[in-house]
């Protein structure tokens, strides 16, 4: 891959750095704007092999500049950015030639593979074994002194280095994937692609082209010969993320590659080899969706041969303080911040939390907070729990702390203070404001506008 060229369109000057140094560490020569005036003008001069393009840039729309890049017969792949995952818009994005796409916040490993994929469609051929592109490990972390949680890693330990295929169930943000790297980790795949993908995420058709790949004419659209998950995951493991949303048709083909190590590509006449390991997950009960004929019993006792079950958060309370420590600290070094940790009153305020939505929510919390803290230590108001208008579960008196400096308000003005506070922090960026508020970015859209009728 040195000396292939990458063009980066983004307009986030962090996250635009950031890509920036990772593919000059790679080798790659890289030129990179942060907004789209005039981009095919500077593509046209500079013949890049790879374009990155973030849809939300000023003056950027995917869809034209897709149009024009194949009007113009440029000979480059497109990998396109997008803040929200939509299923039509995602179809449109491949039709007009995109590469890949990918939705934020963007894994930076993911983007590394995407560009790999992107270099090797213009080849025929297979991912070449080893590390991923930048050759860095990183470590998984499962912080926990549940019991339960405990022997569950034993018995992962125990299997990691087996090829029997996996099925982890448990309610969203119970960390699933996170146990699945880990198995990938302790096995002997380990230096070999951990290729993920959300079977809920794409239509049935789009689906199947990202699992088992296409040839040219396969359809629409299809311009080029396109490698699927499998395919890439080759010697390594396939995370199939919410296995039981993926359609009957596909269930068998699933099944097929499964049992019989061949993949055949959409349109493709010869079949392809593959040696893959299975880890998938669901937040359904599996067993249920084969009982009401949703799911494939076949396939159902295929992927279950190791059985997981992740407890939710709220049956593993004790580990509570562990992980805001661990995302406190994480957060901390992320984001340059110098919190300690938390008052009682804010910690006793967490215990009485449901967390619906389990590690992964008490993780944006933490994140948000850390970000929101003005003290060393953090207060009930920098969790913004509910919008704010959580009631505290513990007693008043518990901890005396001091107030904030005059009246606090209505609940609207200190909504208010809050958005404006955390796009301070974000410098504006209101896809990552949005995402610490815990709102979408067409709900802070509408705030805004709304300050603005009022101001």
């Amino acid at each position: 891959m040195p000396g292939h060229r990458i063009f980066i369109i983004l307009e986030n000057p962090k996250e635009r750095m950031a890509y920036v140094r990772l593919f000059e560490d790679l080798g790659f020569l890289v030129d990179a704007v942060p907004d789209g005036t005039d981009v095919l003008d500077y593509l046209i001069q500079s013949k890049p092999d790879i374009v990155i393009a973030d849809d939300a840039t000023p003056g950027f729309s995917a869809l034209e500049f897709l149009k024009k890049i194949v009007d113009s017969q440029l000979n480059c792949k497109t990998i396109i950015i997008t803040p929200e995952p939509v299923v039509d818009y995602a179809v449109s994005l491949m039709k007009y030639g995109a590469m890949d796409y990918l939705i934020k916040p963007v894994d930076l490993r993911q983007l590394e593979l995407s560009v790999r994929r992107a270099l090797l469609s213009r080849k025929t051929g297979k991912v070449p074994e080893g590390k991923s592109v930048s050759g860095k490990k990183k470590q998984v972390a499962i912080i926990t002194q549940n019991s339960g949680m405990l022997n569950l890693l034993k018995l992962a330990l125990r299997v990691a280095d087996s090829s029997a295929s996996v099925l982890i169930q448990g309610e969203s943000g119970t960390g699933k994937e996170l146990f699945a790297k880990y198995l990938h980790e302790k096995s002997r795949r380990h230096s070999q692609p951990f290729i993920a993908i959300n079977c809920a995420a794409l239509p049935e058709n789009l689906l199947e082209s990202e699992l088992f790949g296409h040839e040219k004419g396969a359809f629409t659209g299809a311009i080029s010969r396109k490698m699927g998950k499998f395919e890439l995951a080759d010697k390594g493991t396939l995370f199939l993320d919410e296995i039981t949303e993926m359609q009957f048709h596909l269930q068998a083909k699933l099944l097929r590659v499964i049992q019989e190590k061949v993949v055949d590509r959409v349109g493709g006449t010869e079949p392809v080899d593959v040696d893959v390991r299975v880890i998938a997950t669901t937040n359904r009960n599996a067993r249920e969706s084969v009982d009401n004929h949703s799911f494939r019993e076949d396939l159902y006792y295929r992927l279950n041969t190791i059985p997981l079950l992740i407890p939710p958060l709220r049956d593993r309370i004790g580990d509570l303080g562990l992980l805001c420590d661990f995302f406190i600290k994480k957060y901390c070094q992320i984001d340059g911040r110098d919190v300690k940790g938390m008052t009682n009153r804010t910690f006793a305020l967490l215990s009485g939390h449901p967390f619906s939505g389990n590690v992964r929510e008490l993780e944006n919390i933490i994140h948000r907070a850390v970000l929101l803290a003005e003290s060393e230590y953090i207060k009930p108001e920098d969790l913004l729990l509910d919008g704010m208008m959580t009631t505290p579960s513990y007693p008043v008196e518990l901890v005396a702390e001091p107030t904030l400096d005059g009246p606090q308000g209505s609940l609207k003005e200190m909504e208010q203070k809050m958005i404006f506070k955390t796009l301070d922090q974000t410098e504006g960026n209101r896809t990552h404001a949005a995402k610490i508020l815990g709102i979408s970015v067409r709900t802070l859209r509408n705030k805004l506008n709304e300050y603005k009728e009022t101001l």
